[in-house]
């Protein structure tokens, strides 16, 4: 099962709790404040599957910022000692294309 259909399955669950809990829990008098966790716990459903579909949730990874070559120092051991870093230019910063 792949990110897309895992992600529809989620939505339709989180619409088919937050329906019933609306239609069914809600009416009883008893069953008010589980009759709200439960629209929450749906509404978050629908939302982190639309993500999902979307693909939306790929995007959220945090980029690393410093230069994998030197591991943010700037400068790399060569035969003759320390020398400035070739992939980031001494900055010790990930490049853009990285």
């Amino acid at each position: 099962m792949n990110r897309r259909s895992k992600g529809m399955f989620l939505s339709l669950a989180g619409v088919f709790v937050l329906v019933s809990s609306i239609l069914i829990l809600l009416p009883v008098p008893e069953l008010y404040l589980l009759s709200l966790i439960c629209m929450f716990v749906g509404v978050v459903l629908i939302g982190v599957g639309g993500a999902m579909v979307k693909e939306y949730d790929n995007n959220l990874d945090e980029p690393d910022e410093d230069c994998y070559y030197c591991n943010g120092m700037g400068r790399i051991e060569g035969p003759d000692g320390f020398e400035t870093c070739p992939r980031c230019g001494g900055t010790g910063l990930a490049r853009s294309d990285d």
